[in-house]
């Protein structure tokens, strides 16, 4: 886990923003640290917003786009947690979020 946590951190540099954000390495990286987590393809990516197909196919080698790297980042790195996201899908789910994205309804 702290191969993974070096390897993102070590993404922040200048030279890394120029880099494909998702990598073969990456895709490695995530696999290892779910298995070590024992967790499903399903439980994994369901806490950014991945359907299970999907996070399958990232883990195969399809891209993985912008928004999920940066959160793959911010969760590597500590600077997002597993509450912090439950809350966020919470917040996106609620009824007052819905007003907030839809003001005139």
């Amino acid at each position: 886990m702290e191969l993974l946590e070096n390897h993102w951190q070590a993404q922040t540099g200048i030279q890394a923003r120029m880099a494909e954000p998702s990598s073969a390495v990456d895709r490695v990286l995530i696999i290892a640290y779910r298995k070590k987590k024992k967790e499903s393809q399903r439980r994994f990516w369901a806490r950014f917003g991945v359907t299970q197909s999907r996070g399958s196919r990232f883990e195969s080698g399809a891209e993985i786009p912008a928004p999920v790297a940066i959160l793959l980042g911010l969760y590597f790195t500590k600077t997002v947690s597993d509450a912090d996201l439950g809350r966020a899908e919470r917040v996106l789910y609620s009824r007052d979020a819905a007003a907030l994205f839809n003001p005139g309804q």
